[in-house]
């Protein structure tokens, strides 16, 4: 009985601890389109100047419950852009805008724009569809 309990205890503890952890080495992949709009006054959405692909733009990744990026990629010439070779799990994806709040005491030009997912196939092609960054006109 007691042998039993042993390897039943050592079984369930080798399967909680080869649990994967959100980020690289999976199949699944996230992608997007970083779009920019250029305002008069950035925190009036009227004041829009114009519209375009968000060229060759810094895009981030946090895996799970990381505090830090744990990846980073660059827009191509349309705004696009793709995390690839990903595990299940939740994930967080940013890019900086010029601030649209008018907050005092803020960077006025690095307010992150986040869009939290969470891949639950192995093989899961998210889409995350346009992402909208704000500059001064």
């Amino acid at each position: 009985m007691r042998t039993v309990f042993f390897t039943l205890a050592t079984v369930c503890l080798a399967l909680t601890a080869c649990e994967k952890q959100p980020g690289e080495g999976g199949k699944a992949s996230i992608k997007g389109k970083i779009m920019t709009e250029e305002r008069t006054v950035l925190s009036n959405p009227a004041s829009a100047q114009a519209q375009y692909p968000a060229a060759d733009e810094d895009v981030y990744i946090v895996f799970g419950d990381n505090i830090s990026p744990d990846d980073r990629v660059l827009t191509n010439y349309d705004g696009e852009f793709e995390f690839r070779f990903l595990r299940e799990g939740k994930y967080t994806v940013y890019v900086y805008s010029g601030d649209t709040t008018g907050q005092a005491g803020v960077d006025i030009n690095r307010m992150p724009i986040l869009r939290e997912i969470e891949i639950t196939d192995r093989k899961e092609e998210l889409d995350l569809g346009s992402i909208w960054r704000y500059e001064d006109f």
